[in-house]
């Protein structure tokens, strides 16, 4: 992997942007990469490279992966696919690690992080995009298709509190679109607003019915 290859797919963070936030923010542990735009989380499927990174700049060695992008991207899809890593992806991380190190390193990376109320809801749709929500309507975010935003917007809002799996409430559709996250509001023009998906929570106002429509 080139430096400028990305290591999360999801934000497309470089390996080259990874290594010099390192350099200058110099973070204890590997969970604190997530600020570098987010990197890990999203898909999660980097969670495990990230930590080798980290672990070999905490060396004193050059991070480097060796795997080819090529091979990373496909696994990665697979993985996306079947929630399953392949061994050829573990082998990347630590060569004398068992199978199943990378499930474990994952959940150590989120530790903390607590479940959606609605993310398995059957009933509802599995992702809509921001602007079909309703007035009052709640929803959680999903950021691992930013990727057609423009990297400033996704730094803007990933600094204002939009992460993967926030939990949003509308306060006025349309443009911009205001939400809430936590007790901080937002304002959102309508390019970005629809390539935020979201999935609407069950119990929130204006979710028994079909999301609004919005041109």
């Amino acid at each position: 992997m080139n430096p400028d290859d990305h290591v999360c797919l999801c934000f497309r963070v470089s390996q080259r942007k990874l290594v010099n936030f390192m350099e200058r923010e110099r973070p204890r542990v590997a969970s604190q990469l997530s600020e570098c735009l987010g990197a890990g989380t999203g898909c999660q499927w980097c969670v495990p490279f990230l930590r080798k990174l980290h672990a070999q700049w905490e060396r004193g060695e050059v991070p480097q992966l060796t795997v080819a992008p090529a091979e990373y991207a496909a696994r990665r899809s697979q993985y996306r696919s079947s929630g399953i890593r392949s061994e050829p992806a573990t082998s990347e991380i630590d060569p004398s690690a068992p199978v199943d190190v990378a499930v474990e390193t994952e959940s150590q990376y989120h530790s903390g992080r607590a479940s959606m109320p609605g993310r398995n809801d059957p009933s509802q749709p599995i992702r809509v995009p921001l602007t079909q929500l309703r007035r009052g309507q709640r929803a959680i975010v999903d950021c691992s298709e930013l990727t057609d935003l423009p990297e400033g917007d996704r730094c803007l809002l990933h600094a204002m509190g939009m992460h993967h799996e926030c939990e949003v409430r509308v306060c006025r559709p349309g443009t911009p679109c205001i939400v809430q996250i936590d007790s901080t509001r937002l304002g959102i023009s309508g390019d970005v607003a629809r390539k935020i998906f979201v999935t609407p929570i069950a119990d929130s106002p204006g979710s028994s019915g079909a999301p609004e429509t919005r041109a």
